[in-house]
């Protein structure tokens, strides 16, 4: 199975991005955790607390598309050094801040502003292995590794972050975000040989968003799910290790799952599967809607603890068919920015699934939290189901040249020494370069399943 893997990381470059990029996104899983366990510490009140770990989750989810959309004109490295610096600048000062007492308005701006220029480094490496590689078999394999990578910086950090604030400081853990940005930060964009060439400025009439296809909607609102899955679980299995009298084991059970969703995704890059990318999609997440129904029964922590790995192997699954489908449908000089669109809609569906779980838990007990996450797991299935066609028809029209070397669309023109020339370019950039509309977006720009979103989210 590993095979695969190390094939990967034979390709030049690749290994030393996706480690810088793994300690780049490090804080990612316990950002939040070091600010609510900081701020609860010095001020006594979780509100507070909530307040502003929830400024600094709006900052990110708000600005991280328009960020990632000027990384793609400009550059990684150009756009991205000095946005770390200000989010890191943004932390320390928000740690003096904080450990002084000052306002709570303060530290909810230094909050905001800390996640706003964070960026999402997540979809700069899948970015990176998309210029990198050829294959769309490899391609899919590298987005199932990355996402393995995902539940393992989940499984540790929250870990070591917590052992580092209960043991040595109560600011240790936003120290610790602000190193391991900096070190991984600066090692990620001093790598020029794999960064993707920045595409300048579009053209007058290309000039359009990401989010214009109803397959983005679609797969967006599956992140969505993920999300509210996410955020519901966390809630429910808290309450329910503290209902069984042991509150310490809430962290056990849910590495459990993210223990299950690595393995799911090391498994699944691994095969090279026959079925197209929008067949795989559906079957995924109604794989995950069963799965997720599972936790519903378990009324011991064991049974619990198996449920939960056992559900937890079809999320990374979704996760990289997700990117996969974006990473088809869209122009190369906008991937990053609808890869970080998929990212904010994860983001939207965990403060969704958080609030609501949140309130079911209050309500019901940890059995309601649980009952959402169910809830949200099978959404994600009913969209993928009534979105079947949309997506199918985005990948078939853009499949047909896009990152595929055997059957790129191929046109002639003249070089300097009037000798014909030819020049392999992607279906989505001959129809850019053509002024094509994909046909898939014309037809219909959001799903049908649901009224049309709002395009500030």
């Amino acid at each position: 199975m590993l095979d695969r893997y190390r094939k990967l990381y034979r390709t030049p470059g690749s290994k030393n991005f996706s480690v810088a990029g793994l300690v780049a996104r490090f804080p990612m899983s316990f950002v939040g955790l070091s600010t609510v366990m900081l701020i609860q510490d010095i001020y006594t009140s979780y509100k507070v607390a909530g307040i502003v770990n929830a400024c600094g989750i709006i900052g990110f989810a708000s600005a991280a598309p328009l960020l990632s959309r000027l990384v793609d004109r400009f550059g990684q490295a150009q756009v991205m050094r000095p946005s770390i610096t200000i989010s890191i600048s943004s932390t320390i000062i928000f740690i003096f801040v904080a450990l002084s007492q000052g306002p709570i308005w303060l530290l909810g701006a230094l909050a905001a502003i800390s996640g706003a220029f964070s960026g999402s480094i997540g979809a700069m490496v899948r970015s990176r292995w998309s210029h990198v590689l050829n294959s769309p078999a490899d391609l899919k394999a590298a987005f199932a590794l990355e996402s393995a990578i995902d539940e393992l910086v989940c499984m540790t950090g929250p870990v070591i972050a917590t052992l580092l604030i209960t043991t040595v400081h109560p600011a240790s853990g936003m120290i610790l975000t602000a190193g391991f940005l900096l070190v991984g930060g600066t090692w990620f964009f001093s790598q020029k040989a794999t960064q993707p060439p920045p595409a300048g400025h579009p053209a007058e009439g290309a000039r359009t968003s990401a989010m214009r296809s109803g397959a983005m909607w679609a797969i967006g609102m599956m992140f969505v799910g993920a999300g509210a899955i996410f955020g519901s679980v966390d809630v429910a299995i808290v309450r329910f290790t503290k209902a069984s009298g042991v509150p310490w084991m809430a962290g056990i059970l849910l590495a459990l799952m993210a223990a299950g969703s690595l393995l799911g995704a090391l498994a699944y890059g691994a095969r090279e599967w026959k079925l197209p990318i929008y067949k795989l999609h559906l079957i995924w997440t109604g794989l995950l809607g069963v799965g997720i129904t599972l936790v519903l029964f378990p009324s011991s922590l064991a049974f619990m603890g198996i449920v939960l790995f056992v559900s937890g192997i079809a999320i990374s699954p979704n996760m990289t068919n997700g990117y996969s489908i974006v990473e088809q449908i869209v122009p190369r000089n906008r991937l990053t920015e609808s890869l970080t669109w998929m990212n904010t809609f994860m983001n939207l569906g965990l403060a969704l699934g958080t609030s609501i779980g949140g309130a079911a838990v209050d309500r019901f007990g940890y059995i309601g939290g649980l009952t959402v996450s169910v809830i949200a797991a099978w959404f994600a299935f009913v969209v993928s189901a009534l979105t079947y066609r949309t997506i199918r028809d985005a990948t078939e029209v853009n499949s047909r040249g896009h990152k595929r070397p055997s059957i790129l669309r191929r046109i002639t023109r003249k070089g300097r020494n009037s000798k014909a020339e030819t020049v392999s370019l992607t279906g989505a950039e001959l129809e850019e370069r053509a002024g094509v509309v994909n046909p898939a977006e014309e037809v219909r720009r959001y799903p049908t399943s649901f009224n049309e979103p709002d395009s500030r989210i």
